[in-house]
């Protein structure tokens, strides 16, 4: 349960630090701008998640230490979650979390943000709760790399789909076809 929570707990710090930095960042863009740095960043890690780029995204390639499970039996494994769920003490095996956090970035509000740094410690969560429960020692990999291309093209769409609904709700960009009142 600790850990968990430090996963939600950490999801919220990232998006929290994203959303107040953002805040400054996108004061003087025009409205179209931060669609576009947004798109770009999700053309950008499609291309790589499906093959076609051969770039590496920012990540900290190394594990959370075990050494935070010396804090005790809550202590430790809060510390763990936390450290996971800022997503900057680990590995990241999608792209998606980059144009997520660029979203945040330039595009959420504080309500919007937090909501994005739950969805981002829940997802951890799930991922994990699910590795830990799949079977013997690597079966999740082996499942995850078999269904890879499928699997990125499908959270890809579902991405693609969250912004749509974000485009369609922000009141600053128009839509080809409709007139300012």
């Amino acid at each position: 349960m600790a850990f968990c929570l430090g996963l939600l707990g950490g999801g919220l710090v990232t998006a929290t630090v994203l959303v107040v930095v953002g805040s400054l960042l996108r004061a003087p863009l025009p409205p179209p701008v931060p669609w576009l740095l947004v798109g770009l960043m999700l053309i950008v890690v499609l291309g790589k998640e499906l093959g076609w780029l051969r770039i590496r995204l920012p990540e900290n390639r190394r594990l959370v230490p075990e050494t935070v499970f010396r804090l005790g039996r809550h202590a430790g494994p809060f510390q763990f979650g936390l450290e996971m769920g800022t997503g900057a003490r680990t590995y990241l095996p999608s792209g998606l979390p980059y144009v997520a956090a660029v979203a945040v970035l330039f595009l959420a509000s504080v309500p919007a943000a937090l909501c994005a740094g739950l969805g981002f410690g829940l997802g951890r969560a799930l991922m994990t709760t699910a590795n830990l429960r799949f079977g013997e020692s690597g079966a999740w990999d082996a499942a995850w790399t078999r269904h890879r291309r499928v699997l990125t093209l499908l959270l890809g769409l579902a991405f693609l789909l969250a912004l749509l609904v974000l485009l369609l709700s922000d009141p600053t960009v128009r839509m080809p076809g409709t007139r300012s009142g």
